[in-house]
């Protein structure tokens, strides 16, 4: 990539490839250009003339390295029309002794000459793919251009990019980004959580490597969704296995159809590397159109129906957070299952809340990379605003935890290593939680909703000109609890 040597370097995997990309781009105009040049004219040991583009692209140069307007300077040259082929590419080979792309270097070797080879795409497919791209080859012969766009674009379903040639058709694998949503952070998302709900539920998965576990967990969601509008949210946090691949086919064939024969909406995020467990979590609750998220682990296999229970639990407004397995603690130190229904976290194998308190709780620390801990973390976000964490015990008849295989991947200096990381962070942002917890709770301490009499500094009420417009919210520091305290967009029941 090109970037002002004074300016910070954001280095992301998708800046990454969009650095490839160009230099690729940049390489064909140059063998393009080359191959409608005379060769020896090219090489030639005689001197460049003086020329106005040889002042621009040095002025740039020299204007304390400017390469990004360098490189500008480069790519209006080579597209130019007013000089010759030839005198592009020998302009291109000077300037590169400053660039250092090596593209003499390029032009002289067989990788150009590959590129442009269909004979050489054909061996690197599957057999199977390249006899279709033969016989389209036929059909383009014949003039049956009908019958070759059906094959192009069952080649494109399966995956694979044609591109026609007057050598013949070159044939690729798709690129992700060009096929589908591929992010290197969760901010690249669009934030959803204000717009209306499209579904009763977002089913959230990740899915790093283990694809048998992910498999049976989409497979258990379609056979049990009963009649319920269910939205299946997925992101491929780098898998280095068939994951990747499963994926992939999952997402070329749009939505899933449950046991009785109901939509099941698909949406498929790509990373394009492990951005850590917290935030492909933030990712896919971004993408999210349900009312209700749970976010779910793929160890977890439904048997029952689970989304009546839930429903129900969320009936009570009181009740921020909910699922199957609680934990509580007296020290927040060491944490114990415990049956609830008050808890003071859910266990992230299967952690449901209202979608619309996203904004009120914050997304999670991405500081999270291993997933341990981070339930609490996240937990303790609902209960700080004022709610609930319940555990829903009926649930836990209706699914099977399986082993979690990331644990079990893990050595034991691994697992020790990575929790202490994560409950540090924790301990940070938490140390001074006792008051929010179970073993403590004074229910004259429990400051619920935005029009509590302690609501403002933990004092007092908005007077009636502090409060907004009817329907309209405001932002400022406010007090569910005497000790905690937090700012987030929030409506008020009273009114002026």
């Amino acid at each position: 990539t090109t970037a002002l040597y004074r300016s910070r370097l954001n280095f992301t995997f998708r800046a990454l490839q969009a650095a490839q990309t160009a230099l690729e781009r940049l390489r064909g105009l140059a063998y393009r250009l080359f191959t409608q040049s005379d060769r020896e004219r090219v090489f030639s040991e005689e001197p460049l003339a003086e020329h106005c583009w040889s002042d621009a692209f040095l002025a740039e140069v020299e204007n304390d390295l400017n390469m990004p307007r360098a490189m500008s300077v480069v790519w209006e040259m080579l597209r130019s029309k007013e000089l010759e082929p030839v005198d592009r590419v020998r302009l291109l080979l000077d300037w590169d002794r400053i660039l250092g792309f090596d593209l003499k270097g390029y032009l002289l070797s067989e990788r150009p000459q590959k590129k442009a080879d269909p004979e050489s795409y054909l061996t690197s497919v599957p057999s199977g793919v390249a006899m279709e791209v033969r016989e389209r080859g036929k059909l383009r012969a014949h003039r049956d251009y009908a019958h070759a766009d059906q094959v192009r674009q069952e080649l494109g379903s399966a995956g694979y990019a044609l591109r026609d040639t007057t050598r013949g058709t070159l044939v690729l694998p798709r690129r992700p980004e060009d096929e589908f949503t591929v992010i290197s952070s969760s901010a690249d998302v669009a934030d959803a959580t204000q717009l209306p709900d499209l579904y009763e539920f977002s089913v959230n998965l990740l899915a790093h490597n283990s694809c048998e576990d992910l498999k049976r967990c989409i497979e258990s969601i379609c056979q049990h969704a009963y009649d319920r509008h269910v939205e299946l949210v997925i992101i491929d946090n780098g898998s280095t296995d068939d994951t990747l691949e499963y994926l992939q086919q999952l997402a070329r064939g749009g939505d899933l159809v449950g046991a009785y024969g109901q939509r099941i909406a698909l949406h498929v995020l790509f990373a394009d590397h492990n951005m850590g467990f917290a935030a492909g979590r933030n990712a896919t609750m971004r993408a999210s159109r349900g009312r209700f998220i749970i976010l779910m682990d793929t160890s977890i296999e439904v048997t029952e129906d689970i989304w009546e229970p839930l429903e129900k639990t969320f009936a009570d407004p009181s009740i921020g957070v909910a699922g199957p397995y609680g934990l509580v603690t007296d020290d927040l130190r060491e944490f114990r299952e415990a049956t609830g229904p008050d808890v003071d976290a859910i266990e992230g194998y299967l952690m449901a809340f209202r979608r619309e308190l996203l904004p009120e709780v914050g997304w999670i620390d991405e500081k999270f990379r291993f997933y341990r801990l981070m339930d609490i973390y996240f937990s303790f976000f609902f209960k700080t605003s004022g709610y609930r964490a319940v555990t829903t015990q009926i649930v836990t008849e209706r699914i099977e935890k399986h082993p979690h295989r990331e644990w079990y991947s893990l050595s034991e200096e691994e697992r020790a290593t990575k929790s202490k990381k994560n409950y540090d962070i924790f301990r940070a942002r938490w140390h001074h939680g006792e008051s929010l917890l179970v073993a403590n709770f004074n229910p004259e301490h429990w400051w619920r909703g935005h029009d509590h009499a302690h609501h403002v500094a933990g004092e007092h009420a908005h007077t009636a000109e502090e409060l907004p417009s009817p329907g309209v919210m405001h932002a400022h520091e406010h007090r569910h609890w005497p000790d905690h305290s937090h700012s987030h967009a929030h409506y008020h029941e009273a009114s002026r």
